[in-house]
């Protein structure tokens, strides 16, 4: 009887791993990259344009993981605080505009009766935009992601839409912190 519940468990493990094929995700090193922060960002306008089905992102998801990436880098202080331009009072104070656009292509081909493989491409390009009385920075990425997956009898694991949704924003959001770091750096060094 327990070699039965084994041989069963294997095969079910065996099973649901096969229905999603790995998906390589970066490792974006971002926190600490300062010893003090360079400027005072707040978060101004955010607009998404979004051409893809299922794959959408809210606003206030872009805007917190933004918020979380720029803090981590220790190069920014960050705030949802609404301002303009004119009540910016000192030098290193920055409006930050943010342009989102979200992309998805799908591709379905049928295996057998009971399986549908399906390839699903994500892309989430994040451009940013600081801006005081003086000076702008500006950085851009684009963070994509394939992801093959099978669906047995129709149906698909809500967990990994999440999971695919969070690791697309976390990168793109790591990756445009890390650029906009490097954007004031040239800035500074400009300056000198």
């Amino acid at each position: 009887m327990k070699i039965k519940q084994i041989l069963l468990f294997a095969i079910l493990l065996i099973f649901v791993s096969g229905c999603v094929a790995k998906k390589r995700v970066l490792n974006i090193q971002n926190e600490n990259l300062c010893s003090t922060a360079v400027a005072t960002l707040y978060l101004n306008k955010l607009e998404i344009k979004n051409s893809a089905d299922s794959f959408n992102i809210p606003e206030d998801k872009i805007k917190a993981a933004l918020a979380d990436s720029l803090k981590e880098t220790n190069c920014f202080r960050v705030s949802i605080q609404e301002r303009d331009e004119e009540s910016l009072n000192v030098e290193d104070e920055y409006l930050l505009d943010i342009k989102a656009t979200l992309f998805q292509e799908k591709e379905t081909s049928k295996k057998n009766i009971f399986k549908k493989e399906q390839k699903e491409f994500l892309s989430l390009t994040l451009a940013l935009y600081a801006y005081n009385k003086s000076k702008n920075v500006s950085a851009k990425t684009t963070s994509e992601l394939l992801a093959n997956k099978s669906k047995i009898l129709g149906l698909t694991i809500q967990d990994e839409q999440e999971r695919d949704r969070k690791t697309v924003l976390t990168n793109a959001t790591k990756q445009v912190s890390i650029l906009l770091k490097d954007g004031f750096d040239k800035l500074q060094d400009s300056r000198h």
